[in-house]
């Protein structure tokens, strides 16, 4: 049986009948069918870019993330979530999702790290031939191999 809260204002008594929480989340559910139209329509209308690489943004990022750091949030909110809780979550939320994801992102990937795997493919093919000496292979083989995918990563 829905209950309905009633709230009287300090000014004229008059009462404020809100509504039930099965009410506001039937409403919720109702507005789903238009919810991404007005989401694209507001993102469309963004200048994002603008305020957000701002001087004033970066200021507030900082203070807001040393404040976090000082009150140790993530720590506490990390505390309030089951290993459990989070592997739950994880499968049903991430584990439909996550292969349409990476389809959606494979140009963007290719693009992204194509270039950086040719130079490293250049870089190994250019390696002196291995040895029966570890220390040699990791310092003639392994490092630059590592210092190639840096380099290539703009690192």
């Amino acid at each position: 049986m829905a209950s309905y809260i009633i709230i009287h204002a300090q000014k004229g008594e008059k009462n404020m009948v809100l509504k039930t929480v099965e009410q506001a989340k039937a409403n919720l559910e109702a507005s789903i069918a238009y919810i991404p139209a007005r989401y694209i329509a507001g993102v469309q209308q963004a200048n994002w870019q603008g305020p957000a690489s701002s001087a004033q943004a970066e200021a507030n990022y900082a203070a807001a993330v040393s404040k976090a750091v000082t009150d140790k949030r993530r720590q506490k909110g990390v505390a309030k979530v089951s290993n459990a809780d989070w592997q739950n979550a994880a499968v049903e939320k991430g584990a439909p999702i996550i292969g349409e994801r990476l389809r959606g992102a494979l140009g963007k990937w290719e693009a992204r790290w194509g270039p950086m795997y040719g130079a490293v493919k250049t870089a190994v093919g250019a390696l002196p031939p291995k040895t029966t000496d570890f220390m040699a292979n990791i310092n003639n083989r392994l490092v630059p191999t590592v210092k190639a995918w840096k380099k290539a990563a703009g690192k």
